[in-house]
């Protein structure tokens, strides 16, 4: 299933910080964001709100932690394509996020420019424009 023209971007972290600097800027280049602080608050706002463009996961969160929010993601056919960027500081991020079949991953602390050249190539290429 593919995003609608204004599917946000869900950006899933424990951390309130990083959660809020995160939305901010992404809202602040003109992207939609939604956001929730573990892998049960996600599963609400996908089910209520649909398929993002894209989810920035945070893998180690209380309640649900990302791995198992990507399984869960991954059994639905309406949200296996969801593409998923992991946003994480462990020193094995990248297996990590090879492991749970992500898009790709960012190491924290994340350079912004970073994260928005990525977040810029995955909503081109889902939504089918260079800016929301």
């Amino acid at each position: 299933m593919e995003p609608e023209p204004n599917a946000p971007i869900l950006i899933v972290e424990d951390d309130p910080d990083l959660r809020l600097v995160h939305s901010e800027i992404l809202s602040e280049e003109g992207y939609p964001v939604l956001t929730a602080a573990d892998g049960v608050e996600a599963l609400e706002v996908v089910e209520r709100t649909g398929p993002p463009a894209v989810i920035l996961l945070d893998l180690r969160m209380p309640r649900m932690n990302g791995w198992d929010l990507a399984a869960r993601l991954r059994e639905h056919a309406r949200w296996r394509e969801i593409p998923i960027v992991v946003v994480a500081a462990h020193y094995r991020i990248a297996d990590e996020a090879a492991a749970i079949g992500a898009r790709a991953w960012l190491h924290k602390p994340v350079s912004m420019d970073a994260m928005l050249r990525l977040v810029g190539e995955i909503w081109t290429e889902r939504i089918g424009q260079l800016r929301p």
